[in-house]
């Protein structure tokens, strides 16, 4: 390659890193409302709370604040759609390493407490890339090529918000698509409500045997959770775990079996012995207090805190120390 050939080669890297600089500038100004950054911006600011809600869209959706600030009590609302136990996990440990006060409430539904979730980043996963003081790579047992990736994705914005970029574009062919076809989807903060159909297992039948699996296990809860209950002992603080509320149709199919009742005993036995506690609250809401399958409406979820609070407020001496001994993490 002669002189001219290396300057022009030269001159095209320069425009091109000059290019991707200003475009990884443009997404992070573009995606500065981003929910992931929010959260992770509220948990550095925050300090005492009374309480400290954790979930995904489910405690989103279900937990109106409001109520706590009308009974005199701080409360943060920090679940976040989308999300994992793993996701769930990181939030507490970083909350707890920024000096949020409080006990945890940690929300869910099904079998998530016991179902190690699929590794991945995609849409508010990524609140990952944001929890300044939680080494993810370690508390998410990244080795090798994917701890390497982990950090380039942390550090590029196009690659951190790429799923985010990407849902943009989703929504706005919707849009389109129902335009074209000329129908309304019917949607709520969360998206469109026939898509969280698809958090239903489909068959009970299905949903039993999950739950048959689960009790196979020598321990019901999976790292992930450990990894919450560990972070919460660091200070000494109060875990409780809420059932969210479901709608009718949900508890006939998958809560109404001797297995799930065997396998809330059995959870129940198990975090009491780790100084955390389990409430039950699948059946306090009507049918009438969901905007779609599995979300509380505004209203719904007004009168579910008010039925939730007085159970948080039954105190427990929470253990200090590691509740985990290695055997806990293993199946």
């Amino acid at each position: 390659m002669d002189v001219r050939n290396r300057r022009r080669l030269a001159r095209f890297a320069i425009v091109v890193a000059a290019g991707l600089m200003i475009l990884n500038v443009g997404i992070t100004i573009i995606e500065r409302n981003n929910p992931t950054r929010i959260l992770a911006a509220r948990l550095q600011k925050a300090s005492n709370n009374d309480y400290l809600f954790l979930g995904n869209s489910l405690i989103v959706a279900g937990i109106d604040t409001d109520v706590c600030s009308k009974q005199r009590l701080t409360c943060m609302n920090a679940g976040i759609g989308s999300t994992q136990s793993s996701e769930h996990a990181a939030i507490a440990q970083e909350a707890v390493a920024s000096g949020v006060r409080g006990k945890l409430i940690y929300g869910f539904m099904d079998l998530t407490l016991s179902e190690s979730p699929e590794p991945g980043w995609k849409g508010n996963r990524s609140i990952a890339f944001h929890l300044k003081n939680v080494n993810i790579p370690e508390s998410y047992g990244l080795n090798g090529v994917s701890r390497y990736d982990f950090i380039l994705r942390q550090n590029v914005p196009l690659l951190t918000y790429q799923d985010s970029l990407w849902a943009k574009v989703e929504r706005f062919r919707r849009v389109l698509s129902d335009k074209s076809l000329k129908r309304k989807s019917v949607t709520n903060t969360f998206g469109r409500a026939d898509d969280f159909s698809a958090l239903e297992d489909g068959s009970s039948e299905r949903f039993a045997a999950r739950v048959r699996k689960a009790m196979a296990k020598t321990w019901l809860l999976c790292p992930e959770v450990m990894r919450l209950l560990n972070a919460a002992a660091k200070d000494g603080r109060e875990v409780v775990f809420v059932v969210m509320p479901m709608p009718a149709k949900h508890r006939n199919a998958y809560y109404r079996t001797p297995d799930w009742q065997a396998y809330l005993d059995r959870l129940a036995t198990e975090l009491d012995s780790l100084g955390a506690r389990l409430v039950n609250m699948d059946e306090m809401a009507l049918d009438s207090d969901f905007a779609d399958e599995v979300h509380l409406s505004p209203a719904g979820a007004t009168a579910f805190t008010e039925f939730l609070l007085p159970e948080l407020v039954r105190a427990r001496i929470p253990r200090t120390g590691n509740p985990v001994g290695k055997s806990h993490t293993q199946d």
